[in-house]
């Protein structure tokens, strides 16, 4: 059975060391006048000024924050505190500018996190488990507040700098590097082959073996 296309960023499944996915959250700083919306799922990118914004695509790993989950902050239009999925890129005052808390999962500070994420029309493969890769953003939904982020596969290399380490294949045998999860034929959006077109994947953030400008 194809694999069905349709993206929603990282989701996170447990640990390096095979433990839950109960990370603890890490509190980041959100500009009021940062216009660009972050979606759940979204990578973030720690910026100069203190503040991350969303990911964009040839960033170095060295300013990879964490996985956005989601924020808070105090609504101009609705006059009061918000939580949210989404990070609107716009609705807080400058004077509200320090109700603004974001959360991630942390890709640094904590013990490496594992994430399930779509590729592109290319699709991943065994022989790419091991090395690193970007993202293509995407379009985020302001329905389910989920990100839309894909795995870019042409940026696939040994680049120390890229965000992003292949793990394995999500679904598969579990000796030919799948990590389990795919059912041909059960649909919905697991379902499919773990290889070819579309197929999930099992990234980490790309600490290990980046040299100086790793995390």
């Amino acid at each position: 059975m194809a694999n069905v296309n349709a993206p929603y960023g990282l989701f996170p499944i447990g640990s390096a060391t095979g433990a839950p996915s109960n990370f603890e959250m890490a509190r980041v700083n959100i500009a009021y006048n940062d216009t660009q919306a972050i979606y759940s799922g979204d990578p973030v990118k720690k910026l100069s000024t203190g503040y991350v914004a969303a990911w964009t695509a040839g960033t170095a790993v060295s300013q990879l924050a964490g996985i956005f989950m989601g924020c808070e902050y105090l609504s101009t239009a609705q006059g009061k505190r918000v939580f949210s999925q989404i990070w609107p890129g716009s609705d807080v005052a400058s004077t509200a500018q320090e109700s603004i808390v974001g959360w991630v999962i942390p890709c640094n500070l904590a013990s490496n996190a594992l994430f399930r994420v779509q590729s592109n029309s290319t699709g991943i493969a065994f022989a790419d488990i091991g090395l690193n890769v970007d993202l293509t953003m995407g379009t985020g939904s302001s329905y389910t507040g989920r990100s839309g982020a894909y795995l870019d596969v042409s940026t696939i290399a040994a680049t120390a700098t890229l965000p992003f380490r292949i793990v394995g294949l999500y679904g598969g045998s579990l000796g030919a590097g799948g990590f389990g999860g795919i059912q041909p034929g059960s649909g919905g959006p697991y379902s499919g082959s773990a290889t070819g077109a579309y197929n999930w994947v099992v990234v980490a953030a790309n600490t290990s073996g980046a040299g100086s400008t790793g995390i």
